[in-house]
């Protein structure tokens, strides 16, 4: 079974070591990059500062995102992907 995060700094901490997270009341993902959080789902995405997140969302419940447990958030294969796409699309 997941483990749930109830916490919204344990939640940070986690984000700041690279995990994607999932906001399970909405089933948002999260995540930082370039010290951005970022927040998506089907329906809209969004980025907000660190103060904003912490306010937003303090009384949701998260869990990691079963992806990012071995691998974490590539910057390197971001910046190819998007260089690629502004390329060729």
């Amino acid at each position: 079974m997941k483990k749930k995060i109830t916490s919204i700094i344990e939640a940070n901490n986690l984000l700041k070591a690279g995990y994607v997270l999932v906001i399970v009341e909405n089933k948002t993902a999260v995540c930082i990059k370039e010290s951005a959080y970022f927040l998506m789902n089907e329906n809209w995405h969004t980025k907000i500062k660190e103060d904003d997140f912490m306010e937003m969302f303090e009384n949701n419940t998260f869990m990691i995102w079963e992806n990012s447990l071995d691998e974490g958030i590539s910057l390197q294969k971001d910046e190819e992907y998007y260089a690629w796409r502004h390329k060729y699309l």
